[in-house]
């Protein structure tokens, strides 16, 4: 068996954890790679601070972290945002990029966690939304912090800052659906391509 699938009191499985540092790597890479072609696939929206745009590479944020544990989901996710930041003229906002995936994982882990790990699509309903609204929270502390450093103040920074959200309310939102989606789909190919027993 490759990688061991855990369960929770109620027999259902997990995650897909392996013992083996070479496979968590391998599979760790796999997801960052998702993050950076989805992150390239991007609808522009008009904003006042930044270059928003509609990012589904945020959902493979969660995803990472449900499959692969909080480290290497982590891991994952910052690697493929952050490359794609660097190769795509975001370098100077990368640790911004950074901030909003520990936002999301932390908040997708300590969801899944606090469900004993549960599988059950209810559960990861409830995980998206939880995650695509820390985008959204995350997206306006991104927007404050991009205000703060061009010197913006006060009222109008917090104005500013909140004409700049629809790209992270849109990607936020998408999450509530994306992130069970993709989850359910990704958790039964797991099943089928690592057998458990």
């Amino acid at each position: 068996m490759i990688i061991e699938l855990m369960d929770d009191d109620q027999g259902g499985n997990l995650m897909y954890k392996s013992s083996n540092s070479l496979r968590n790597i391998t599979f760790a890479a796999i997801f960052a790679a998702i993050d950076y072609i989805l992150a390239m696939f991007q609808i522009h929206i008009p904003s006042p601070i930044g270059r928003p745009f509609i990012d589904l590479g945020y959902t493979f944020v969660v995803i990472g972290t449900l499959f692969l544990g909080y480290k290497y989901g982590l891991i994952s996710g910052i690697i493929g945002l952050v490359l794609f930041d660097l190769l795509n003229g975001y370098a100077a906002h990368t640790y911004l990029t950074v901030m909003e995936v520990v936002i999301i994982a932390s908040v997708g882990w300590l969801m899944f966690k606090t469900m004993h790990f549960s599988p059950k699509i209810s559960k990861i309903i409830l995980i998206g939304i939880a995650t695509g609204l820390s985008k959204i929270i995350a997206g306006f502390l991104r927007y404050v912090i991009e205000g703060l450093i061009i010197g913006m103040q006060g009222k109008k920074l917090i104005a500013m800052a909140a004409l700049s959200m629809p790209a992270s309310i849109v990607t936020g939102i998408a999450m509530f659906v994306t992130v069970p989606l993709f989850f359910n789909f990704l958790n039964k190919v797991m099943k089928i391509v690592i057998p458990t027993n």
